[in-house]
């Protein structure tokens, strides 16, 4: 099952960077947008703009066009609701901005206050000539003010976190480990394909009925252990939004630099997607164990104290498992000559092992990280250990809370960590 490590990968920390920086450029876009249809809005208000039928129904056209009826009767193909779903998904769901980012809505809610509550032939039959004017008045200045101020009030949405597979996990037990390792190695090389595609200026090219980011979850849906999935989906936060969108695809009304825009963030969101796969299918040889798929290991002899694990489960076999590589960890960075180190490492395990304080799941959790750790300080040379060792010691430093050994254990860490950070 082993696959070759890939070394072709795009780098998703500026992935993450770039993700950040450019969603702010759809307001830019918007704005540049908005100040178009303000002047197809002006001619309405010269005195003479909505003198007879025709020119009023014009206007009706125009109006609808720009702002709908979206609220009450689900005018969804409008340019304000187009806009809106342009760039709301890219925020985390607790983040307030992603209510209105940039208050794009709020600038164009006096024009769509004047068809609040009306009959849905309202505009199209009842609107009088002074009603019409004093909508179009409303969304001229409200376009106006999209223009001036969407350019630069739409803000950044936080870094995508950096996310990395749980080092134990299981597949369901009507899944093959060997076939969702083969199904992962060619989302991977298609990924990539793609991702090269759209930086060269064109679409990912692919017409299956399920997106790229779709695709990537899906094959992540084998595992039993849901944090396999829950951590890509947090690392790729706004990638099916984004597919979604790109696969519905663009018309005439959206600009090229709109559809510039969606390739830069797809090419974005596919390198971080791509790394999370490939860290999942070079851990598939201990998931296929994990999932009694794999070659049944020797009897493991555990050296030191395994803490507060009490009777041996299942579960604690896993923790023993994970001991003792830790050790094994720790034996190579000393042999190296790196006592100091090696020192650290394993007081951070006996620290977690030996803290009352944690229930099982977590003892577990953070054994996992610590063996993150002394993966990447035996292999010191290695950047994709190192970058998941980084987030492992950020996730036993928010651990440490009250306990004065594990805090102390950390400060160690810290102290020895400039050798390989």
């Amino acid at each position: 099952m082993p696959f070759p490590r890939r070394t072709d990968l795009p780098e998703p920390d500026a992935a993450r960077r770039t993700i950040s920086e450019t969603v702010p450029e759809l307001g830019r876009d918007i704005a540049r947008q908005a100040r178009a249809h303000a002047t197809a809005v002006l001619p309405f208000l010269d005195r003479k703009g909505l003198r007879g039928p025709a020119e009023q129904n014009k206007a009706r056209r125009l109006i609808t066009e720009l702002i709908g009826d979206w609220y009450e009767r689900g005018g969804y193909d409008s340019w304000m609701a187009r806009m809106h779903f342009a760039y709301a998904g890219f925020y985390p769901l607790e983040d307030p901005n992603r209510f209105d980012p940039g208050g794009f809505e709020a600038m164009l809610e006096p024009a769509r206050k004047h068809m609040h509550h009306k009959p849905d032939f309202w505009l199209a039959h009842d609107a009088s000539v002074s009603d019409l004017r004093a909508l179009l008045e409303d969304l001229h200045r409200g376009l106006i003010t999209v223009a001036d101020t969407l350019v630069r009030s739409i803000p950044r949405p936080p870094l995508l976190p950096e996310k990395h597979p749980p080092t134990f996990a299981r597949l369901h037990d009507a899944v093959v480990a060997e076939t969702v390792a083969e199904n992962l190695a060619a989302l991977i090389d298609e990924g990539l394909s793609q991702h090269r595609a759209v930086l060269k200026g064109g679409g990912p090219g692919s017409d299956r009925s399920l997106t790229l980011g779709e695709r990537f979850s899906n094959a992540l849906k084998a595992f039993l252990t849901h944090e396999v999935w829950q951590r890509y989906d947090a690392a790729t936060h706004g990638f099916e939004f984004l597919t979604r969108r790109m696969r519905e695809g663009h018309d005439e009304r959206d600009s090229p630099r709109s559809k510039a825009i969606h390739q830069r963030l797809f090419a974005s969101y596919a390198a971080i997607g791509i790394n999370y796969l490939a860290e999942v299918l070079d851990l598939m040889p201990n998931y296929a164990e994990a999932s009694g798929q794999g070659p049944r290991r020797d009897p493991i002899t555990v050296y030191g104290n395994v803490g507060a694990i009490g009777e041996v489960t299942n579960s604690n076999v896993t923790v023993a498992h994970v001991v003792s590589d830790i050790g094994m960890s720790a034996k190579a960075i000393a042999d190296r000559g790196d006592t100091g180190i090696a020192t650290a490492v394993r007081a951070l395990a006996e620290a977690v092992q030996q803290d009352r304080q944690l229930t099982e799941d977590v003892r577990a959790q953070l054994l996992d990280h610590v063996a993150d750790v002394a993966d990447a300080a035996a292999a010191p040379d290695e950047p994709r250990r190192l970058s998941r060792a980084r987030a492992a010691l950020a996730a036993i430093t928010e651990a440490a809370g009250a306990s004065t050994r594990l805090t102390q254990a950390v400060s160690d860490w810290h102290h020895v960590a400039g050798q390989l950070f």
